[in-house]
């Protein structure tokens, strides 16, 4: 093996052969150690011999089962060699030297550290190189955990980061003890102490550290006062000699090095502010002056050190920080200042020859930092979970169909870990904050040893092709939708028209040498738009990337059906949003969402209009499950879940209004998403109805259980006594109408009544503040219709009618299972029967479901009026049609006219209650569908008639649909669906003789 060693290492082998004798068996020999060197690159055998004879002079030879890991540390970082030589005495243990590295660090016995030095009376120097002492053991200790023992990087940063933030409370806490010998403490006008904030930024913030990072950090306070010991100070001037201080015993280098180097330049206004600011100089900074990358910063602050009171850190975040970084819409704007950002720096990276920079050079850990902040700024308004400082949490969150697709997350997040790993063992080799690649060597050897690869033409080449995916996925996601390429010289003349506020006529002359079908009316559109005072008066980022989108609008706009519809209609969305210009980004930002918002347009009154009331549903474009399916209830339920999940805080339990601005988010989005593929032709009408039954069902239940935890919570559960036993009362919401019969649509009403099943003895609740059982079912309800019809930033959910309960608006706003039984036996008109065919049980309780089920078959099958049920159904109808029938001489009504959609419903109706008696199962089902199945399958029609009912009643209510969605009336031309409606009345006249 000497043969293998440089020359300059040769002389120092013969000593150290000469000098290291086995202290015991386990001690590696001279052979031991020159074997092991002799593995090592050949720059770097020197260096590590060098260094196994200071230590078998100092300390005697390490354990022969230590030795590979300790040679390749040593050789990797001059830094850990150090701290070795300098500490090896107290790495020993009963167990070996070193073997205490092999465990995890001991972060309970960092925390006694951090308490000792908080209660130390000891002078200031002695304080310093306590600190340094223990930073530098600790370091150690990590990076032999990061490179021999296989933690990971992601442990790796996290106890970095633990470090810091234990020794900076221990720093803290010392000098403040120190402060108060003298100055006493701040205290409000209150006289409430006023503690000192560190706000932690950066990777500290994130808890991901460096190995030999900066600390950024800003000092705050939460309001003013003064100090009240022998000689008072204002809090400002306490504060500042606090946070200096605190940073003197950090930062300050000494004979032992130093803990952390502090930057505070992020702090208001910089190096030209105060060091310390109040929360109010925060928030009017923020305000006033808070610039966009300071957004990106921000997103990174946690408290770190000292942890000031509950109340003092929720107003600092919910209402300084959060608000500034967040906003509340979607914010798309952010990729505008991000691509400003990152041009700047690839600016100064060429002016520095920062190509191999690991952080700030292409494809390097800033472009990862960017997409992930982007995203956040994008979503975190409305997504709580996103409001996170760590990069690889927020990332993971972020794998959904509108952030980041799961190869690309998992991508860049093993991109990241590979790129902080060099920048550690970077950092590492000498304890610098550095960045830069090495161009020595010896240094390359260092960094090919520690990443555990064979040479460096190999590293290098997994470094490029690590950097190459960050820059092609920076560049989808900062990049994609800014520029249009197709059509330039369309685009060019448009814009050339934007920009000189051109007249109508040469708009229109414009377009028509462009192809455009209807130029002169889309001229006329665009001109009036352009014109507005809404538009004239917009600031200017929104006036900027009007500019860039209205060009994308009428490119997109000119190969469609109808031109003028796209246009039309997108412009009045356009108008809606444009004082929150960051939707008009949104859709500058991503060309599908321009594409989908033009097209949909084109075909839908009723989808613009949607968009333009409730602007959020211009997220729901990005969305690949748009135009999908049907929904089913078990995956809406889910994904409500998840929304939940998502966008309320986990920390506490949200408050009411939150969870029914979330779920009123939720079910519009859903709602958007049915209308896009009804009108993109995926969902046939029943599909469609079944799809908004289930989204209503799914958010009833939702805000049933909402009303119930909220009352509970304050009364307890409704108890009552039967038999002896102690049983809890049930509540259910059974659904009438459109929602009963599974065919709601966009703007239905829900029918619907409540029930309870309390009876026999002690109806009360159990909590202690206890209410009758009544009065508890009336507040509930009572509730839970406010939660439904509130108006929120997106609508109201629902429109609740409750007429059709007993006694209709005289009646109780909510009846026990036993009075609506009796008001059913003796008091229901055949209207109500009628009505009861479509009603079903849709939340609450499955017991109450099941005894309304039994009394529904028990009503429909005894307690119908047989004798005069023809009567009463030809007479109920003709009334409806004489009030409501819309037909003319010119007109059809779909809905009221004779042999239309009603004429159908009430001849089902009168089918199945004539025969519920002897056929059970023609009344099993609410559906008008359902219903005919089942008289054809008894034989009360015949299979051919009812399955052209059937179809007659799609095609009805498909044109009824459209109409009402393009907001038409539902009427159509006297002579259209003759044959259909002949049908219909052929059959009436055959079953109810008018």
């Amino acid at each position: 093996m000497i043969a293998s060693v440089t020359r300059g290492g040769r002389a120092i082998l013969v000593r150290l052969r000469a000098m290291v004798l086995p202290a015991a068996p386990e001690a590696a020999s001279a052979d031991d150690i020159e074997a092991v060197i002799g593995t090592l690159p050949e720059d770097l055998r020197a260096g590590a011999t060098h260094w196994f004879q200071r230590l078998c002079e100092q300390q005697g030879p390490p354990r022969v089962a230590t030795l590979p890991g300790l040679t390749r540390l040593v050789a990797s970082s001059d830094f850990a060699a150090r701290v070795l030589l300098r500490h090896w005495a107290e790495f020993r243990t009963a167990h070996g030297d070193l073997a205490v590295f092999e465990q995890p660090p001991d972060v309970a016995a960092l925390a006694r550290f951090a308490d000792e030095v908080s209660r130390s009376d000891a002078p200031k120097a002695d304080v310093m190189a306590l600190l340094r002492a223990e930073r530098n053991r600790r370091l150690a200790h990590i990076l032999w955990r990061d490179m021999i023992g296989g933690s990971g990087v992601d442990e790796t940063l996290e106890n970095l980061s633990t470090v810091a933030d234990q020794l900076l409370r221990a720093a803290s806490n010392y000098a403040e003890a120190h402060m108060r010998e003298r100055f006493g403490r701040v205290r409000g006008d209150d006289g409430e102490p006023v503690p000192l904030v560190i706000l932690g930024m950066g990777k500290l913030g994130g808890r991901e550290l460096n190995f030999s990072s900066d600390i950024d950090l800003v000092f705050t306070y939460s309001r003013d006062g003064s100090s009240d010991g022998k000689k008072s100070l204002h809090a400002q001037q306490y504060f500042d000699r606090l946070s200096r201080a605190i940073i003197s015993l950090l930062d300050e280098p000494t004979a032992d090095g130093f803990v952390f180097r502090i930057d505070t330049r992020l702090r208001p206004f910089g190096d030209s502010g105060p060091p310390v600011v109040s929360f109010a100089a925060l928030e009017s900074y923020l305000l006033q002056h808070g610039r966009d990358w300071e957004r990106y910063a921000y997103v990174k602050a946690r408290i770190v050190g000292p942890r000031p009171a509950e109340t003092v850190e929720r107003e600092l975040f919910d209402e300084l920080i959060l608000p500034f970084v967040f906003r509340r819409y979607l914010d798309y704007g952010v990729f505008e200042s991000l691509r400003e950002m990152h041009a700047k720096i690839s600016q100064e990276v060429k002016r520095r020859e920062l190509a191999d920079n690991v952080k700030l050079g292409p494809g390097g850990i800033r472009e990862i930092e960017f997409i992930v902040q982007s995203l956040q700024l994008v979503r975190g308004g409305r997504r709580r979970d996103l409001q996170t400082p760590s990069l690889q949490p927020a990332l993971a969150l972020l794998v959904d169909s509108k952030g980041v697709g799961p190869e690309a997350a998992a991508a860049l997040a093993s991109a990241y870990r590979f790129l902080r790993r060099i920048e550690n063992y970077l950092q590492a080799m000498r304890d610098n904050q550095t960045h830069e690649l090495p161009g020595d060597a010896a240094d390359r050897a260092r960094l090919v040893l520690a990443m555990g690869y064979t040479d460096w033409p190999t590293l290098a080449a997994e470094l490029d092709r690590q950097r190459g995916v960050v820059t092609a996925h920076f560049d989808d996601i900062a990049l994609r939708g800014a520029v249009d390429a197709d059509h330039p010289a369309l685009r060019g003349g448009l814009i050339e028209l934007w920009d000189r506020t051109a007249d109508e006529d040469d708009w229109r002359k414009f377009l028509a040498a462009q192809n455009f079908r209807e130029a002169a009316a889309i001229a006329a559109r665009v001109v009036s738009f352009q014109n507005a005072a809404s538009t004239r008066t917009v600031e200017s980022v929104a006036a900027r990337r009007l500019r860039t989108f209205v060009p994308r609008l009428l490119t997109l706009a000119r190969d469609g059906e109808h031109p003028e519809h796209a246009v039309a209609r997108s412009l009045s969305v356009l108008d809606a949003v444009l004082r929150r210009s960051a939707y008009v980004a949104l859709l500058n930002e991503n060309r599908v969402a321009a594409e989908r918002l033009v097209r949909l347009c084109e075909r839908s009154a009723y989808i613009a209009e949607q968009l333009a009331r409730y602007p959020v549903l211009l997220d729901e474009l990005l969305d690949p499950r748009l135009a999908s399916g049907p929904m089913n209830k078990a995956a809406l339920t889910a994904d409500l879940e998840a929304e939940l999940a998502k966008h309320l805080a986990p920390e506490q339990r949200p408050d009411a209004e939150q969870h029914m601005e979330q779920l009123a988010r939720f079910q519009r989005a859903n709602m958007f998403r049915v209308a896009v593929a009804d009108f993109s032709g995926e969902l046939p009408i029943m599909k469609v109805s079944d799809s908004l039954t289930f989204l209503a069902e799914t958010v009833l239940e939702n805000a049933l259980a909402l009303a119930w935890r909220d009352l509970t919570s304050k009364h307890g559960v409704p108890r009552y006594e039967l038999d002896g036993r102690i049983r809890t009362a049930g509540f259910g919401i059974i659904a009438y109408g459109k929602l009963g019969g599974l065919e709601l649509s966009y703007g239905s009403d829900l029918d619907v009544v409540f029930l309870h099943d309390s009876r026999g003895k002690k109806q009360s609740t159990d909590g202690g503040r206890p209410l009758d059982n009544a009065i508890f079912f009336s507040r509930l309800v009572r509730r839970l219709v406010h939660f439904l019809t509130t108006q929120t930033s997106t609508g109201a959910l629902y429109e609740i009618d409750t007429r059709l309960r007993p006694s209709g608006r005289k009646g109780l706003l909510v009846t026990s299972t036993d009075a609506f039984e009796r008001y059913q036996e003796e008091n229901a008109w055949t209207w109500e029967h009628q009505a009861l065919l479509r009603a079903r049980a849709v939340a609450g309780s499955r017991d109450l479901g099941a005894e309304f089920a039994r009394i529904r078959a028990e009503t429909l099958a005894q307690r119908v009026r047989r004798a005069t049920l023809k009567a009463d159904v030809v007479t109920m109808r003709a009334r409806m049609r004489a009030e409501l029938d819309r037909s003319d001489a010119e007109y059809f009504d779909l809905k009221q006219g004779r042999g239309g959609i009603a004429d159908i419903e009430f001849l089902v109706q009168y089918l199945v209650l004539e025969h519920a008696a002897d056929k059970p199962a023609v009344m099993e089902f609410t559906d008008n569908i359902r219903q005919l199945d089942a008289l054809a399958a008894c034989g009360v029609v015949p299979g051919q008639r009812a399955a052209r009912l059937q179809e007659i009643y799609r095609d009805f209510r498909l044109r009824q649909h459209h109409l009402v969605l393009n907001r038409e009336a539902p009427l159509v031309a006297d002579d259209e669906f003759s044959a259909e409606r002949a049908e219909v009345m052929r059959c009436w006249a055959e079953y109810l003789g008018a």
